[in-house]
């Protein structure tokens, strides 16, 4: 015997009990009694042929099953909202949207090479760029506020279980400074000299400063830190105004150069930068996200 359809009207009523904490919560926000919900409910358990809360003491509390069936239904209902949103959006049909998170430690340059074949591949397309942490993002691609993010960090292992982490590219790292500083009598030229140099740092919440600060122990470098950066673009501001000797991909050798007169004083070898591209598993692909997905720094 087959079992019967899903009631998504039930399902919700399921949701908005689970995410408001209780019945009388959910009742309140829906405009029904609590008895209609708790009817529905025992009759979406009764269909599925599964427990999805348990009563503790006055408190009810997801069981298993219960918690497995949020996470579908998060998927569910938060798309539904991305829809309403799609649907609403003025531009429609104009153009296909790209939404993308790229974590602020990601240089902007980076950025902007991984995304353009995307852009120059799709003329009509509308890329929408927000910028942030690494958990703000990955959460607002959980709830598909994103399409996909950008990031210097991998998914940790209880990230794995939800997103997927694709490394687009992996660079060199080196120490760079402003020819003014470079000017300057002792400027540091070897790794020996940067003993005492001031030094321009990520913070320490970022996955390239983890890198440094191996390699600087290794080498037995105790420099002067004088400034320390969650933004890698006010990082190379700083570095490339002569405030101190910082750390950038090599990629970004060029574009240093143009545009702070910044020279690469070493290169660090073993020191390399990974960058990652992190989506949802969708048994549906977004084109855009499937092209980003194949990009590579040139």
């Amino acid at each position: 015997m087959s079992k019967p359809e899903l009631n998504y009207k039930h399902l919700h009523y399921f949701w908005t009990v689970a995410k408001e904490g209780g019945v009388a919560r959910a009742a309140e926000r829906l405009g029904v009694s609590p008895q209609t919900i708790s009817g529905q409910l025992g009759k979406l358990e009764r269909d599925i042929g599964r427990t999805l809360f348990t009563q503790v003491g006055r408190r009810l509390e997801l069981t298993e099953a219960g918690r497995e069936a949020l996470r579908y239904a998060d998927e569910i209902f938060l798309l539904g909202e991305r829809l309403r949103e799609a649907l609403d959006e003025p531009a429609l049909g104009q153009a296909s949207r790209l939404t993308v998170g790229i974590a602020d430690s990601v240089p902007k340059l980076v950025a902007y090479k991984l995304l353009a074949p995307v852009v120059e591949a799709s003329p009509q397309l509308r890329l929408v760029c927000h910028e942030g942490e690494f958990d703000e993002l990955t959460s607002a691609l959980s709830r598909h506020k994103l399409d996909i993010v950008l990031s210097d960090r991998d998914l940790g292992q209880a990230q794995q279980r939800r997103l997927v982490a694709r490394r687009l590219a992996s660079c060199p790292i080196g120490i760079y400074a402003a020819r003014s500083l470079l000017e300057k009598p002792g400027a540091a030229r070897n790794i020996a000299d940067f003993s005492h140099a001031p030094m321009l740092l990520p913070s320490k919440r970022t996955s390239m400063r983890t890198r440094l600060d191996v390699w600087m122990d290794a080498e037995g470098l105790t420099p002067n830190v004088v400034g320390e950066f969650d933004d890698s673009a006010l990082l190379t501001t700083f570095g490339g105004n002569g405030a101190g000797y910082f750390p950038a991909a090599t990629v970004l050798t060029e574009m240093l150069s143009r545009q702070y007169d910044a020279e690469l004083v070493i290169e660090l070898s073993d020191v390399n930068e990974g960058y990652y591209a992190i989506s949802l598993p969708s048994r549906l692909p977004n084109l855009h996200v499937a092209r980003l997905l194949q990009s590579a720094l040139p």
